[in-house]
């Protein structure tokens, strides 16, 4: 959830870890928090999801029929998958954080 003072959702697009399944992938997600983070939590989780069924929900879902941008934002070299959601409205941040997960499709521990 959108927290008060930020302008985006810290995420991390999936495809730019280069990864070859998904496992692979949260796994480098794993190594990427444990590098930059200085404590992961044990309930920590990665939720995975696409990003074009995340935008259609919101838009199609909130009363304001939000258009949600997610932007690649790299962060070199400890995080090149880095990302951002972006238009948020800080008012709507709960109703927001309820449909991006209805559109989870798996979550992993986040931490190793």
């Amino acid at each position: 959830m959108l927290r008060e003072g930020e302008e985006s959702l810290s995420v991390n697009w999936l495809e730019e870890l280069k990864c070859a399944d998904r496992a692979s992938e949260a796994r480098a997600l794993q190594d990427v928090y444990a590098s930059k983070m200085t404590r992961v939590g044990a309930g920590a989780r990665i939720a995975i999801l696409n990003v074009g069924t995340l935008r259609t929900e919101v838009e199609n879902e909130s009363p304001d029929r939000l258009l949600l941008r997610v932007l690649h934002e790299p962060i070199i070299p400890e995080d090149p998958s880095h990302a951002g959601i972006y238009d948020i409205p800080y008012d709507d941040r709960q109703i927001v954080a309820e449909l991006i997960a209805q559109v989870v499709l798996e979550i992993h521990p986040a931490r190793a």
